[in-house]
């Protein structure tokens, strides 16, 4: 199973990769630092990802931006859509379930709560 991570915090990055490892699913991860890396990627690839969690704050194109994007390109029609950010904000929530998000996860400051919601959404 083909994951995108769209975050551009670095540390968000390995400690998503780390919490995913500790799933003990057979996943392959592909990291990204904003959405346009990711859609060039991917239309350049022809790799689909099962999932792609996204970051909302970041440079170049936000998440909001993102989901639009990706709800105008066929590529993602089977893709689930994962909002993963520190905002519990309920407009944040409202605009990316509306743009399209599959499932909105704020991001867990206790690690085994990461690894807990990972293993749920992926099931």
């Amino acid at each position: 199973m083909l994951i995108y991570l769209i975050d551009d915090d670095q540390e968000d990055q390995e400690i998503f990769e780390m919490a995913l490892s500790e799933t003990g699913l057979n996943v392959n991860l592909m990291c990204f630092t904003n959405g346009l890396e990711a859609v060039d990627v991917l239309k350049n690839s022809g790799e689909v990802p099962s999932f792609i969690f996204l970051d909302l704050n970041m440079p170049k194109l936000n998440g909001f931006e993102c989901l639009q994007l990706m709800a105008k390109e066929s590529l993602f029609s089977e893709t689930k859509k994962i909002v993963y950010s520190t905002s519990s904000n309920e407009k944040d929530i409202y605009q990316s379930n509306a743009l399209g998000a599959d499932k909105y996860l704020v991001k867990p400051v206790n690690f085994d709560t990461l690894i807990e919601s990972i293993k749920s959404i992926l099931a």
